[in-house]
């Protein structure tokens, strides 16, 4: 009878495995009492119950509650052997770390919820991680509290933060070419330097892009930017990156104020480019022509005023001012 009894458990467990694995959810999968029973294996909810009372006892299967209701979730059998040889310590932290999914908890909330020491707590952290069975986890939200979570488990974007983050801090390598590509996007859609405008003109070995006059509505989407980047291809797996991902990304470089939301579209707040390193050439003394890196700004900052280094002394009246100044000339001649 005991032997019966074993096998018909180990086939229920194979079943139900199988059944995870095809599933969306793989091994994530929750098992209802009424989806058991009709994997056929018995024919009645008393002897379903001893079937699943067996696998718990072997750690292979765990009991939940979702929405009021009794239901089951799989272990590996690897993962079900070290959990066998685990002390009620480090049953309870590991119980506690299981059931908080792929948000991970942190270790102060377990001592809290099973009232171990905090000592004890640690060592039967450091127990669970040589096992692999749970792995710590940077957290974007609490960067300096330790998030632990099931090993084989991968923690949701809450967590992480995204594809702009890695090791739960943000990327400083993806970020920047992302923001470079986003923000050509925007500079291309948003300005034509040889045919939007009819008064671009050049200055100083630099021409200026002028933009889109007031008014202008067709400013790149979220939509159109993130088919530019995974057209660009500089992610690993540009599939993986979705529009409410590049809209996080978008909304940092609009806090930053280096891009501005028109409508639903977006432009670059900075998008002039002209000859202020010729103008700064000029001011100290040198010629237009030794300017030989083009620096973006504005059209402040390519007047004379937007760089003078005198300009809480200029005045009418004053010993510099509009009137005098020896720089106005020269810049409009650039």
């Amino acid at each position: 009878m005991a032997a019966k009894l074993e096998d018909s458990s180990s086939e229920l467990y194979e079943r139900c495995t199988t059944a995870a694995l095809s599933s969306p959810e793989g091994r994530a999968k929750i098992f209802g009492q009424d989806e058991l029973l009709k994997m056929g294996v018995v024919d009645s909810a008393q002897a379903l119950l001893e079937l699943l009372q067996g696998l718990m006892d072997a750690q292979l299967v765990r009991l939940m509650q979702m929405d009021g209701k009794i239901c089951y979730a799989l272990r590996t059998k690897d993962d079900a052997t070290k959990i066998v040889t685990l002390n009620d310590d480090e049953r309870m932290v590991y119980n506690q770390i299981e059931n908080s999914g792929t948000n991970g908890t942190w270790t102060k909330t377990i001592k809290q919820r099973t009232n171990i020491h905090q000592t004890t707590v640690t060592k039967a952290m450091k127990t669970l991680e040589s096992k692999k069975l749970v792995k710590p986890v940077k957290s974007i939200k609490n960067p300096a509290q330790k998030i632990y979570m099931l090993y084989h488990l991968s923690p949701n974007e809450d967590v992480t933060g995204g594809p702009w983050f890695s090791d739960g801090e943000l990327d400083r390598e993806v970020t920047p070419e992302a923001d470079g590509l986003s923000k050509k996007r925007k500079r291309n859609d948003t300005a034509d330097i040889e045919g939007s405008h009819p008064k671009s003109r050049r200055a100083g070995g630099y021409e200026t892009q002028i933009s889109y006059p007031a008014g202008w509505r067709g400013y790149p989407t979220v939509s159109a930017i993130h088919h530019f980047i995974t057209e660009a291809g500089f992610l690993k797996d540009s599939s993986a990156l979705a529009e409410s991902d590049l809209q996080n990304l978008l909304d940092v470089l609009v806090f930053d104020e280096r891009i501005e939301r028109i409508g639903n579209g977006y432009r670059t707040c900075k998008g002039v480019f002209g000859a202020t390193e010729a103008m700064k050439n000029i001011m100290q003394g040198r010629q237009v022509g030794d300017a030989v890196e083009e620096v973006e700004g504005n059209g402040l900052s390519q007047a004379p005023c937007g760089r003078c280094p005198v300009f809480n002394l200029c005045e009418d009246g004053g010993p510099v001012n509009a009137k005098n100044c020896e720089y106005f000339q020269t810049w409009l001649r650039a």
